[in-house]
């Protein structure tokens, strides 16, 4: 009798339990290119989860991936791969995030480095022929007209999406906008509306 039951107590192999774990918990080898609290100091090998390196570290260019060569010594013979769980279609999506990120993180830096810029607009006086207080504009200034002088007079050229400011302005005064790109962050400018010099509506 025992030998005919002995079989059927080994359902599943230890080996391929333990190897199904390690999968879903899997890490890889990494280089940090900058020292990372409770992870490592820059020019270390650690191994991370591969979502973290994936959307936080690579992105910001704060560790690379381990190259790995395999075959003979001999260097003309020998083949450079990525690591293992990395593909060639994932590498390549890799480094379209990573020259999205520089180019969004470059365009921040120069936002930041703006100057106030000035929208002359008409102002509505007020009856009684004082322009104290709050001064009305005729018209509006809108996201429209902010990113067309960003583009004009700064070659900057963002999505409407990413610019976050008051929809319609309809008064004299200085405004915050915010500029937030994917991968890089959020940088502000100032928006002034000013009188208009050469006329003032009636």
């Amino acid at each position: 009798m025992d030998r005919i039951i002995r079989p059927l107590i080994q359902v599943r192999s230890p080996v391929l339990i333990l190897q199904r774990g390690l999968k879903k918990k899997a890490k890889i080898p990494i280089t940090l290119l900058k020292d990372i609290p409770r992870v490592g100091q820059a020019g270390a090998v650690v191994h991370v989860h591969k979502a973290y390196m994936r959307h936080e570290l690579y992105p910001k260019r704060l560790a690379d991936y381990v190259i790995a060569r395999v075959g003979p010594l001999d260097r003309s013979k020998a083949v450079e791969v990525i690591t293992p769980d990395l593909s060639q279609e994932q590498a390549s999506r890799q480094e379209k995030v990573h020259s999205l990120a520089l180019r969004n993180q470059e365009t921040l830096g120069r936002i930041v480095r703006l100057e106030p810029i000035v929208f002359e607009r008409s102002v509505v006086v007020a009856e009684s022929g004082t322009e104290e207080g709050t001064q009305a504009i005729y018209g509006s200034l809108t996201k429209a007209d902010v990113l067309k002088e960003l583009a004009d007079a700064h070659g900057i050229v963002i999505d409407k999406e990413a610019l976050t400011m008051d929809e319609k302005i309809k008064s004299v005064g200085e405004y915050t906008c915010v500029v937030k790109l994917i991968y890089a962050g959020q940088a502000s400018f100032k928006a002034i509306v000013a009188p208009s010099k050469d006329s003032t509506a009636q």
